[in-house]
Order: C-alpha cells, then sequence, then structure tokens
C-alpha cells in the first residue's frame, strides 16, 4: 500500500509502523521552514568559494524515498531537506565533513563523505521515535518531555470491526476511560463515557471532546479521517482549559496531506448483524401453567379456567386466533440485519500546497420488522454520508495556510413508536391474551389487529407496524481556518497562529404517524365457526403529518503566540493564548436557554527542562463565564507539573543494561480546574418570577379569580465550582519490547451547583434556593501495559489497558437519616440500597419466630430479610447500602496483533467491573399486574414450590399480582453485570506487491472482521451492558464483515 508521502505500508493491525503520521509530517514540515532559509542563506554567502556538490537519495527500509529528511553537514550551519523524490543536494566545504540524516520516526544516521560525492542512504524503522510526537493541550510535545498524563489511541483499532460511532469502541482501548452502551439501536446506540469516571453530581460531567481544535461531537467523525487521538486526563494536561476542560478532554486531529504523488484509497465493508443477546420468554402453555400456580398460591380455593385439556389446544395451535400462542419478540424483530460502509480518500501535492479529501457512506439496517403489505416504510435503518477536506497552503517562507471543511449529511428511518414504548408494549403483552391479527372484516385486504379489550393493553405488534413512520435528516458543517507564521528569521524559535471556526449543525423530522383502528375477538359464529370481531377503537385511515426542526452554530476564535528555544543544556517553551466561543443551541423551551453561551479566556503555558533530564511545566488558564454575577465570572485556574527522565541519569545508564531497563520516567501534577455548568440553568444570580402561589377570589358572586406570582427560582451569589486533583505517574520500556504507563490520581470537587436540602418546608419557599454546596471525591489508577517485537518475518504486539475509578460523594445537604447507615453521604453516586435477603421462609413456624414483616401478607417460600437495626421490625429503615452501581468502577481490554508476511491477525477483549443492577419490572416479575398485562420471563421456571423448596431458586412463590414483600429492591435481585466481551477480531491478507503492481494497484488486502463476537458473563439473562432491569432496551448488536482495502 501507497501513503500519502509514497512510502510501503503494510496493512497489518499494528500500531507502531504510522502511529502520529501526521505528526512526523508537520513537524518535519516545521523543520523544512525553520532550516530552509537559513541554510540558503548560509549557503549563497559560501557561493563564491570553492564548494563540493553532495547529491544522494534517502529511503526507508522498504524502498520508498522518505520526503523532508534533514541533511546537516555536523557542525555547521549547512544543510538541506529531501525533496518529493527523497534526492538532495547540498554544497559542502571540506572533504572530511560528516553528514547528519535525521527523520522522524527514524533512526539518524552519521555518514562520512564518499569519495564519488553520491550517497544512497537508507533510513531505518525506530519504535521510540515513531512515539515521541504527542499532542497535548493547544500543541505538540516530545513524549519525552511530556509530564502530564495523556493517553494516545492506537488509530488502527479503531478502524477494526468500527461501528457508526466512535464512542463505543473507547472502553478498554484507552487507559482513563469509564464507558458504557445502553443501546444497539441505529443513530441512537453512542456509549457514554467519562475519562477517570463520574467525577460531579451537579452538571456537565462529559469530557471536552476537540476535533482539530474546535468543540465537536465525538460520534459520528469517520475513523478514515483520524491521523490521532490522545486523552488528556490529569490537571496538567486540562487545567489551560479552564471551564471546558474540568471533566477532561480528549483531542482529535484529523489528517492532512503529504507532499508527493496523489495516493488515492478505497475502503468498502459488507456487514451482516444479530443481537448479542435478548431476554427469553415462557410460550403460551408454560404461562397459563405459571399462572394457575400464581394464583392457587395466592388463593388456595382459586379454581382454574385453564384445564390441562385447555392449555393443550393452546400447545397445540389448532385454533391460533382462538388459543394464541405468541412470541412477541420473534414477531417483532428480525433475526438479523445488514451494514455497509465505503470510504476513499485522495491526498498528495507539494511543497507549496498539499490536500487531504474524502468522502464515506455507512449504512446500517434495523433489526425491527415491517409490514410488507403497508405501502410506507416503518423498518428502522440508518444512512450517513461524510465528507472533509483539509488543504494546506505555503503562503510565504514562513506562513502557512490551512482550510479544513468537514461534515456529515445523516437520514434516519423509524417506527411511528419510538423503541422504548414498544419495549414497554411488549413486555406487557401476554403470549395468550390475543393473536396479533386476524383478517378483517371491514376490508379484506388489511390485517384487523387484535388487543384484549382491557385498559393499557395495547397490541405492540400494531404499534410497530400500523402507526407510521418517522423520517429523520441531519446535517453538519464544520469549518475551520489556520493561519500559521514562523518568526524563527528575526527571532529563533518565535511563532504564531490563528484560528477561526464556524460549525453548524440542523435536523428536520416529518413524523408520518397514526393510531389504526383496534379489535376485540369475542369467539366464534358456532354455526359457520367465521370469527366474531368486535371494534373496541376507530383509528385514522391516513398517516398524519407533523414536522419539526432545530439546530445549532458555534463559532470560535483563537489566537496564539509559541515560544520554543533550547540554550546549551536548558530548552524553554511558552505559549500565550486567546480564546472565544459563541454557541447557540435553538432546540430549547425558552427564550432565555436559547440565548447565546459565550465565554472567553487566556491561557499560557510554560516549560522548562536542563538536560532533557528534569522538566518543570506551569500551565494557567484565566476564563471567563456569563453564568456568574459580575465580580465572579472570571477564574484563574493554574496547575503545576513535574518530571524526572531517570533512565538519563548516569547512574542509570552506567549499571543497567539498556536490553533490560531501557528507559524510566517519573512525573507528577497538581492543579485546579474549573466547571459553570448549573444542571441546564442560566444567570442562576438572579431571581426568576413564577406563579403557584395561590389566587385570590373576588367579585360579588364570588367568581373573579386573580391569580399570583412569587419568587420562582432563587438568585444565588454563585461561583465557580472547583476540583482539585493530584497525579502521580511512571513511564517505563524494559526487556526489550515493553512499555509500561501507569497512574495514580486524586480529585476532590468542591461548590458543585445544586438545590438545597436541608431547608424545612415550613420556611415556604417555592423551590428552594441553589448554592455552590456539593463535594465529590474521586480517585483510582489508570495504566498501560504494551509489547511489541518482530522476530524475523513475523510480527507480534500486545497492547492492554486497565482503569478503576472509584467516587464518593462527600456533601449534598442532606441533613442525617434516622438511621445515619442509610446517609447518601459517604457513599458512591447512585449507590444502590435495598434490604439484606437471607434466603425463603420455610415454614409458618419461622415465620411467626421471625421479626413482624410489615410489607403485606408473609408466606412460605417468600423472601426473608434481615432485621438490620435489631428493632423486630422488617421495614423500609432496614434498607443499606448493597452491591455496586449501574456505571463499571473498572473498565479494562487487552489484545494482540499478529503478522507474517501478507497475514495479519488481531483480537481485542474489553470488559467491565464492580457494575450491578437490580432486576424488576413488567415481564421480569411474574404476574406483577395479574392475567391482563405482563409477560413472563422464561427464568420464572427456576422458581421456588412447596414441592421443590429450594433455596438456590431464581424466584421465591409465584403471586398473582404485585407482592409487596417479594418484589423490592433487594441483595436477592441485585446482580453484578461484569463481563468480558471479545470486542474485535480480524483477520487479513495482503496480496504481494508484485501481482498488483502490473494493476497500478500499490497495495490490495482483504479481511474479515468482528464486532461484539461474544460475551463472557455470569449473567445469562440479557446483555449485561444495557444495565436494563428487565432487558427491555434495544439490544447490542453482533457483527460480521468482510471487507477490502485498494490503494493507488
Amino acid at each position: 500500500m501507497k501513503t500519502q508521502n509514497g512510502m510501503e505500508k503494510q496493512i497489518i493491525p499494528n500500531r507502531i509502523v504510522y502511529k502520529n503520521k501526521v505528526l512526523i509530517y508537520i513537524l518535519s514540515i516545521i523543520m523544512t521552514a525553520i532550516t530552509t532559509p537559513l541554510f540558503a542563506s548560509e549557503n549563497n554567502q559560501k557561493e563564491s568559494q570553492n564548494n563540493t556538490q553532495i547529491s544522494g537519495i534517502v529511503k526507508d527500509n522498504s524502498g520508498e524515498p522518505l520526503i523532508g529528511v534533514s541533511v546537516q553537514v555536523k557542525g555547521k550551519a549547512i544543510g538541506t531537506v529531501t525533496d518529493i523524490d527523497g534526492k538532495f543536494q547540498l554544497n559542502i566545504q571540506q572533504r572530511n565533513d560528516i553528514l547528519i540524516f535525521s527523520y522522524l520516526g527514524y533512526t539518524t544516521q552519521e555518514v562520512k563523505v564518499p569519495d564519488n560525492n553520491f550517497l544512497n542512504i537508507v533510513l531505518q524503522n525506530n519504535v521510540t521515535e515513531l512515539e515521541e510526537a504527542v499532542v497535548v493541550g493547544y500543541g505538540i510535545q516530545k513524549k519525552e518531555s511530556v509530564v502530564a498524563a495523556i493517553s494516545s489511541v492506537d488509530i488502527p483499532t479503531l478502524k477494526v470491526a468500527a461501528p457508526r460511532s466512535i464512542n463505543n469502541i473507547l472502553a478498554g482501548k484507552v487507559a482513563g476511560i469509564i464507558s458504557v452502551q445502553r443501546s444497539g439501536e441505529p443513530g441512537k446506540d453512542d456509549a457514554q463515557f467519562w475519562i477517570r469516571g463520574i467525577s460531579t453530581f451537579g452538571g456537565g460531567s462529559e469530557p471536552l471532546v476537540l476535533v482539530d481544535g474546535i468543540e465537536r461531537s465525538l460520534s459520528n467523525v469517520e475513523p478514515e479521517d483520524i491521523e490521532t487521538f490522545s486523552v488528556l486526563k490529569d490537571a496538567s494536561a486540562t487545567a489551560i482549559y479552564g471551564i471546558r476542560g474540568a471533566n477532561g478532554v480528549i483531542l482529535i486531529t484529523t489528517r492532512h496531506g503529504k507532499s508527493g504523488q496523489p495516493s488515492i484509497n478505497f475502503k468498502y465493508e459488507y456487514g451482516m448483524q444479530d443481537p448479542l443477546s435478548t431476554p427469553k420468554f415462557v410460550d403460551g402453555p408454560t404461562y397459563l401453567t405459571l399462572l394457575n400456580e400464581a394464583r392457587l398460591a395466592t388463593n388456595p380455593n382459586y379454581v382454574t379456567p385453564y384445564t390441562p385439556e385447555i392449555i393443550a389446544k393452546y400447545a397445540s395451535g389448532e385454533d391460533p386466533y382462538l388459543y394464541p400462542n405468541v412470541n412477541w419478540m420473534k414477531l417483532m424483530m428480525k433475526n438479523r440485519a445488514t451494514s455497509q460502509r465505503f470510504n476513499v480518500n485522495v491526498s498528495g501535492g507539494t511543497e507549496k500546497a498539499r490536500y487531504f479529501i474524502s468522502g464515506s457512506f455507512y449504512g446500517e439496517n434495523g433489526i425491527w420488522q415491517r409490514d410488507p403489505q403497508k405501502s410506507y416504510d416503518s423498518s428502522t435503518k440508518l444512512n450517513r454520508v461524510n465528507f472533509r477536506s483539509n488543504i494546506d497552503l505555503e503562503l510565504f517562507k514562513n506562513m502557512e495556510l490551512s482550510l479544513g471543511l468537514g461534515g456529515y449529511l445523516m437520514l434516519n428511518n423509524t417506527p411511528g413508536t419510538d423503541s422504548g414504548t414498544l419495549w414497554y408494549n411488549m413486555m406487557l403483552a401476554t403470549p395468550t391474551a390475543y393473536a396479533p391479527v386476524a383478517p378483517n372484516p371491514e376490508d379484506p385486504r388489511e390485517d384487523a389487529y387484535l388487543n384484549s379489550g382491557g385498559a393499557g393493553n395495547i397490541n405492540p405488534y400494531q404499534k410497530l407496524v400500523d402507526t407510521g413512520y418517522n423520517n429523520k435528516w441531519a446535517n453538519t458543517l464544520q469549518t475551520d481556518i489556520n493561519l500559521k507564521y514562523d518568526f524563527s528569521q528575526f527571532i529563533k524559535g518565535l511563532k504564531a497562529g490563528l484560528t477561526f471556526s464556524y460549525d453548524a449543525y440542523s435536523w428536520n423530522n416529518v413524523a408520518r404517524t397514526r393510531g389504526g383502528d383496534g379489535w376485540v375477538l369475542r369467539g366464534r359464529d358456532p354455526e359457520t365457526q367465521e370469527l366474531i370481531l368486535e371494534k373496541n377503537y376507530s383509528g385514522q385511515k391516513e398517516l398524519g403529518y407533523t414536522k419539526s426542526a432545530s439546530g445549532d452554530r458555534r463559532i470560535y476564535f483563537q489566537a496564539n503566540i509559541n515560544y520554543d528555544r533550547t540554550w546549551g543544556e536548558h530548552g524553554f517553551g511558552a505559549m500565550l493564548l486567546y480564546n472565544q466561543q459563541d454557541y447557540q443551541n435553538n432546540d430549547v423551551s425558552s427564550a432565555t436557554e436559547g440565548l447565546p453561551h459565550r465565554y472567553m479566556g487566556l491561557v499560557s503555558r510554560l516549560t522548562y527542562n536542563y538536560k532533557m533530564k528534569y522538566f518543570l511545566e506551569v500551565n494557567g488558564a484565566y476564563n471567563g463565564s456569563e453564568n456568574f454575577a459580575k465580580g465572579h465570572r472570571f477564574g484563574l485556574f493554574p496547575s503545576v507539573a513535574a518530571g524526572w527522565l531517570i533512565s538519563e541519569e548516569s547512574f542509570f545508564k552506567n549499571n543497567i543494561n539498556p536490553n533490560f531497563w531501557e528507559y524510566l520516567k517519573l512525573r507528577a501534577s497538581y492543579g485546579l480546574k474549573g466547571n459553570d455548568k448549573m444542571n441546564g440553568r442560566r444567570f442562576a444570580y438572579l431571581t426568576t418570577i413564577g406563579s403557584g402561589y395561590g389566587e385570590y377570589v373576588l367579585g360579588k358572586d364570588v367568581n373573579v379569580h386573580w391569580g399570583s406570582i412569587g419568587e420562582d427560582q432563587w438568585g444565588a451569589d454563585l461561583t465557580w465550582e472547583k476540583e482539585r486533583e493530584i497525579n502521580i505517574g511512571i513511564e517505563t520500556r524494559f526487556l526489550n519490547g515493553f512499555y509500561l504507563q501507569a497512574d495514580y490520581f486524586k480529585r476532590h470537587r468542591t461548590g458543585i451547583f445544586q438545590q438545597r436540602k436541608s431547608m424545612p418546608s415550613i420556611v415556604g419557599v417555592q423551590n428552594t434556593p441553589w448554592g455552590n454546596i456539593g463535594e465529590f471525591d474521586n480517585q483510582g489508577v489508570d495504566a498501560t501495559l504494551e509489547y511489541t517485537h518482530k522476530f524475523g518475518d513475523f510480527l507480534v504486539s500486545f497492547r492492554s489497558n486497565y482503569t478503576f475509578a472509584r467516587n464518593n460523594l462527600t456533601e449534598n445537604d442532606e441533613p442525617d437519616y434516622i438511621y445515619t447507615y442509610q446517609n447518601r453521604k459517604g457513599n458512591r453516586l447512585n449507590q444502590p440500597f435495598g434490604l439484606i435477603a437471607e434466603g425463603l421462609f420455610t415454614s409458618e413456624e419461622e415465620i411467626a419466630s421471625s421479626p413482624e414483616q410489615t410489607f403485606g401478607t408473609v408466606r412460605v417460600g417468600d423472601i426473608k430479610y434481615k432485621d438490620v437495626n435489631g428493632d423486630g421490625v422488617i421495614n423500609t429503615y432496614d434498607e443499606v447500602p448493597i452491591g455496586n452501581p449501574d456505571t463499571p468502577e473498572m473498565v479494562y481490554g487487552f489484545g494482540t496483533s499478529l503478522a507474517w508476511k501478507g497475514i495479519d491477525f488481531s483480537i481485542f477483549f474489553q470488559g467491565s467491573a464492580n457494575m450491578d443492577f437490580m432486576l424488576s419490572g413488567d415481564g421480569f416479575y411474574p404476574f406483577l399486574r395479574g392475567q391482563e398485562q405482563g409477560n413472563v420471563t422464561y427464568w420464572a421456571t427456576d422458581r421456588w414450590t412447596p414441592e421443590n423448596p429450594r433455596q438456590d431458586a431464581l424466584f421465591p412463590r409465584l403471586s398473582d399480582g404485585d407482592n409487596p414483600n417479594n418484589y423490592r429492591s433487594s441483595t436477592w435481585w441485585q446482580r453484578s453485570a461484569n463481563f468480558l466481551r471479545l470486542k474485535t477480531a480480524e483477520i487479513g491478507y495482503t496480496f504481494p506487491k508484485k501481482w498488483t503492481s502490473k494493476a497500478k494497484i500499490s497495495a490490495l488486502r482483504i479481511y474479515v472482521s468482528g464486532l461484539n463476537l461474544h460475551t463472557f458473563s455470569k449473567f445469562k439473562y440479557w446483555d449485561p451492558e444495557l444495565g436494563n432491569a428487565n432487558g427491555a432496551a434495544y439490544p447490542i448488536q453482533r457483527s460480521v464483515s468482510i471487507g477490502a482495502n485498494i490503494n493507488f
């Protein structure tokens, strides 16, 4: 495969070869811009002298020419860079001069001038150098000088079996990310993610995402357009973003062109999808058998109409209308769906102008069924088209202009009823209440949709196929202009830049929906055996029409000055940056919320190093927010970090074999971050006026009503939510291929914006005042371990990531509970509370000798609870913290990549732990609403019965209707959602170049890849990642794709 600069690339899932390609080239271009005028000036001064001209060509180890390689005479200010063919010419003064060839990502070589004045240089890949450049806040630094906690994502792994949303593959692939995916529905399947866990219970816990330096959404970025992906985690890395960086920062840079021949890359994938796991329900005969059992357990005198003979009719299918046996999930869901992705990009250019242009298509079908008899399409499907164009122009010697243009168009079709409602109705529909459809007595061309006739009994199949459809299209336009100038010819190391961006997003939705007729089956005519149908609801014949639209826009401006110099053994860097943003969202409910959101800030950074062994960095951001009153609108958020490169010390170098231990760096940081998010409130320092204070009734007939107004939301003397964070980290390389980066962090956030909870209602206010009251702690560790080594033609690499983040709600202004062990303070955010189950009652004597039961009548086979406070009564005072919240504390991932000649293979596992949820709700608790409503889970067959009084049964004694004792939050129903998932796997083959070159193809690779292939978990009822109490959620999809890469 030809890359943008003409190098040959192995198509293998290996992060070594081209990680940070854009950084390599950007730095080489910067080096060109700096050195070319200096060297040219020097050479011009020597033109009159009798110099010797040296020429040559520089290639990589695969024989491809390298562009922009620095060629410098050692100890002298004479040098040049290679051209687009890898060639160079240079005038030297002495025959014994030594030439230095250096290029980022390759081992530097020193070569003596040969007698024939021509050099043929081959530079070797340098794994360490390839990772030297790290994207940091508002800049790029050498990795060895970085003292902040920053993780880089392996870009090739993002492209393996990539779903629509990158959000869904971050978990486990980068240290510091806590992530969960709660749905698999096309267009609504974005995973939630946090950097180092949730750090506040107030507003704005999401991280800041910057694409090419601009605040943009991550979910619809095309993976093929990404060049670098960095996660900024500690205060040293994020404090310079001020109010925006309080919860961590994700930096994405998109690809740019490189000088050289045009490179055209095609990629196509076609995939099949199916649900990873779905809930299971009993069939009709089993449902009726369990119903008889539940009713007899509740009422021993009950006489059932569902005799074995009647149940046999449901099992036989002899009359599916009178004796239905409906599998609603099978009826409403397809077994599989399809997806496809196509991408083409072109890049190239000259030293003066470079370009990268990309276009892509992604299409995905959902698993909801549609009625082919309908003239409209109610199926679930999503189509997205992305485009991107990045143009870099060298206007003058040291001035560069970059123009970025990108965006997407997304079309999304869904049923007239949303998925949440469909799942709700499917959970309520029993398998025996009614058949889905019957012949329509009014129009034989259409179906009559049946229901049971009772209140709230809605045919879920009718809601799926007979309520029309929604068609939504959304588009975004992203533009950015960057102007850079290098002042090095005046002041060495001084550079400046300007950035302007305008982004716009809009969406439109057309709802063509209706409510159709409803029918009840009353039986069959005894003479004709025709079905007797009664219409119980008259709906619409025609589809309605409702439209809605909204959008937002963002304007951003940035100006910066950078200075970077080295004096002998001292290195110094400085940055001063001003930025401002104007964001307006039209998708709001009030004029106040629709006002533009504005902020402005001044950012600075100072860096110093001595001998590239000792590093110091100081950052600061001075930000302003309109959410606060005058005098409180600006905040200063500083940070400081230090690093020590121990492996450069003489005692390390002289005593430790580099093959055993090559590199060791310690670093630490401390900083202050700010947050101005206020749970959606604007200008919260102002008191608002509202109604709700009663009325006056006046007049002769006492019929004149005068309403009243008063204080609604009280204004408060508010200020910033602030977080102090400490981070200690280590980076090391050892055993000839291993790399470890590990960090410990501790964060303490104060001044969280919340309503007061300690104010008694006797005060008489409509809404309790808000204030900077809450406090929150968060601490943990994250680490990355990598290994890469080449054994002849066999390349092996391994990568693992681990993140643990535990939070603690230390203050929320709540008064103490009567029993302080029920305080929410001192526990994790969303900590579940419940009763402690001690088994099932085995006899009436045990019930009589137990503490008083207050949750209804208790029988043998019901759940027995612990009397926590010892008061002899089982009640809500016995509820204590149990288990874990439904957001994981621990996320990890590990995988390997193998390559041998043209064959490559990669596999990656992702897991989550310390995550629980409570089983409950319709479709899981059997007969919660009696017979009329409520499907019954297949797992209800694992139950306690008098004939089989097992203590390890999943379900206690069955009941007809709600059981206030058994159906309570308790350890009986709490389940671990820990899982390990085979997240991705791929096997590919790259055809030999000698085969493809005849067709003018630089590289051709075919592959098979898979996403969400298998889940290992003790939880078997449905996908544990959904975190759902009864499994009523659109399932996450398993996907297997075949694809091809073709490069010209």
